[in-house]
């Protein structure tokens, strides 16, 4: 009956007009503009049958009902809070129903509607709760259905492959899965590898609070590889790039580990660096051949290829596209350059929906122009993130954002706090550099090259609300955890002249929006219709090809060069392919190589194959001869 309900609700021709209708009024409102369109006006009576909609909606499995239960849901309760009665009690129902308790503690009102609630609703929520209700670190919590999944298939030994958005909370429930096994299970030993030194400093932070939760105060958490003769703690955590865990290994040959984390696994296609990154997790398993495997990204289709990557056949994919928080994707198109006219439209897909009209009187007529006015003018009431292309791009971004900043709260002194930071970044790097001045009007900028302390400072700030605005680079596509309600992006580029690629795109946009803070996240592009890619119209999820199964499969010929030391060939790349050729003389000297082949796919033809192992066993004579 209830999914005859469903069907019914979902294939109402009303049900696409009230979600525009809905998406154009809280956007308008956020963005601080009139709405412009049809449908400008809601009256009380189809709000409420909207989130009577919603509560059908919410008992779906398909995740495109359960994300429109969730967007209908909140957007009439930030748009009729106070005005309707029960509505909190109602959202709240429907919340329990998504099974995304964390949004629950969003809003006051919400949070304390469970005595007002009618005792059947009540009920079906105590019920509810019971499912996702687990203990860690000696606390009874609230898990999403994702998190408790998660949480169970790890109790229960299971290696797994996740992709699932940023804001699903995996973080936490990773680190607490770590903890309680360290608090309750003699000799165990985790490894949690991260793509960037950036990344170590906050896993690093995160895990020691997590252990200290969790009674662990005894576990060190090592982020520097030991020397060879150095004696560690009985029990430690390691938080390493693939780089410090090469090191490692190679210090210390008896190490195994219980718990394996490859963090923003995809990085596993990144050329040289993938290619080491798998080579420090074959090492791994072949010391312990059932360590247990956790690898996380964000976007991934294919996450069979990290069971066939390792040769395992036990991990088990987990995947889902159901954030903890929305976001709404806000195309701003500038209409007239000298007085700053634009138009504000809901993205969705290739399609666009006219929300509004704004004139800043400024001028648009360069990228940064926009990125800072527009930034200014509709990120200033939340928390906003601005991504910039480089380094120096980001210092000229937030340096013109403080400029409009300390115009608008003129004669208002920083701070004691902002003092700080500003006074660190003058002792940190110079006295005249650039961020000691941003930062006094709550604009930071980060990047990979800021001294690490320093760095720490500016996220720590930022995550405490003392900074308003984050100018970022590519660095932020590594992990590093800092959400806010806004971001804003014009053309963006990874590379010089390479446009953001689909993965790293919706990571970045995974970022808006703060659980616990808020229900939505504005996803600002500026004049996207000038980008030369159009992310929005490809698929969220893209399939990735490990570095060492390019090198094997897609350039055989050449890395048969690199092996055969032909310098004479014209070979892009090289790098990439030295490196390989140097992971897989040691699988050969050590008699993995066929083992090695055979994990690649599709597996190199038997001639191709054959020529392979013969030029590493020339290469290996050569060597030992030389």
């Amino acid at each position: 009956m209830i999914d005859a309900l469903i069907e019914r609700v979902w294939s109402s021709p009303r049900l696409p007009v009230a979600m525009e209708a809905l998406e154009r009024l809280w956007i308008a409102r956020s963005a601080g503009v009139e709405p412009s369109g049809p449908s400008s006006s809601i009256d009380t009576d189809n709000a409420i049958r909207y989130v009577e909609a919603a509560a059908i909606l919410a008992c779906s499995s398909q995740s495109a009902h359960r994300l429109t239960a969730y967007r209908l849901a909140t957007y009439v309760h930030e748009l009729f809070a106070g005005s309707i009665d029960g509505l909190d009690a109602a959202v709240r129902a429907v919340l329990v129903r998504l099974g995304n308790f964390p949004s629950v503690l969003t809003n006051a009102s919400i949070d304390q509607a469970l005595v007002s609630t009618p005792w059947a609703i009540a009920q079906e929520e105590l019920v509810r709760r019971r499912g996702n209700e687990v203990l860690i670190a000696r606390q009874s919590l609230l898990l999403t259905d994702f998190q408790k999944k998660l949480w169970d298939n790890l109790s229960g030994g299971a290696s797994i492959a996740i992709s699932a958005p940023t804001s699903t909370g995996k973080s936490f429930i990773l680190q607490a899965f770590i903890s309680n096994a360290y608090a309750s299970r003699p000799g165990f030993c985790a490894c949690y590898v991260v793509p960037t030194r950036a990344l170590i400093s906050q896993v690093q932070a995160d895990m020691k609070l997590a252990l200290g939760d969790a009674g662990a105060n005894d576990v060190e958490v090592i982020t520097v590889p030991p020397e060879p003769d150095e004696q560690l703690p009985a029990k430690v955590v390691f938080v390493f790039t693939q780089e410090r865990l090469q090191i490692l290994l190679n210090n210390d040959p008896n190490r195994k580990v219980h718990f394996l984390v490859i963090d923003e696994a995809h990085s596993v296609q990144d050329g040289d660096r993938g290619i080491l990154l798998q080579g420090v997790i074959d090492e791994l398993v072949a010391r312990k051949i059932d360590t247990q495997l956790l690898f996380a990204s964000p976007t991934v289709s294919n996450l069979d290829i990290f069971g066939r990557m390792t040769g395992r056949s036990d991990i088990s994919p987990q995947s889902t596209d159901e954030a903890t928080v929305s976001q709404n994707f806000i195309e701003v198109e500038v209409t007239g350059v000298k007085r700053g006219d634009v138009a504000l439209y809901a993205r969705d897909g290739a399609s666009r929906n006219e929300i509004g009209k704004a004139q800043l009187g400024q001028t648009l007529a360069s990228r940064t122009d926009c990125l800072v006015h527009l930034s200014h003018r509709f990120g200033s009431e939340k928390q906003s993130i601005v991504y910039a292309d480089g380094q120096a791009d980001a210092e000229k971004i937030a340096l013109q954002i403080s400029t409009l900043r300390g115009a608008d709260h003129e004669h208002q002194p920083a701070s004691d706090s902002l003092q700080e930071l500003s006074n660190l970044a003058k002792e940190a790097v110079h006295s005249k550099y650039v961020l000691a001045a941003t930062v006094l009007n709550g604009v930071g900028f980060h990047y990979g090259n800021i001294p690490t302390v320093l760095r720490n400072a500016i996220e720590e700030a930022f995550s405490v609300g003392q900074l308003r605005y984050l100018v970022c680079t590519s660095t932020l596509l590594a992990g590093v955890n800092m959400p806010a309600q806004n971001i804003f992006m014009h053309t963006p580029q990874r590379k010089k002249s390479t446009p953001l690629e689909s993965i790293d795109f919706w990571n970045l946009s995974g970022r808006a929006g703060r659980l616990r803070k808020e229900f939505q996240g504005n996803i600002y592009l500026l004049n996207y219709r000038e980008w030369k890619e159009q992310p929005l119209s490809g698929p969220r999820l893209s399939p990735i090809v490990p570095a060492m199964q390019q090198a094997i499969d897609l350039r055989s010929s050449d890395l048969n060069a690199v092996i055969d030391d032909d310098s004479t060939a014209a070979i892009s790349a090289r790098g990439e392919l030295e490196t390989a050729f140097v992971r897989l003389l040691s699988d050969y000297k050590s008699g993995r190589i066929a083992a090695t082949l055979d994990r690649s796919y599709p597996a190199p033809s038997p001639t191709s194959r054959h020529q392979l192992e013969n030029a590493l066993s020339n290469a290996d004579k050569r060597i030992s001869n030389g």
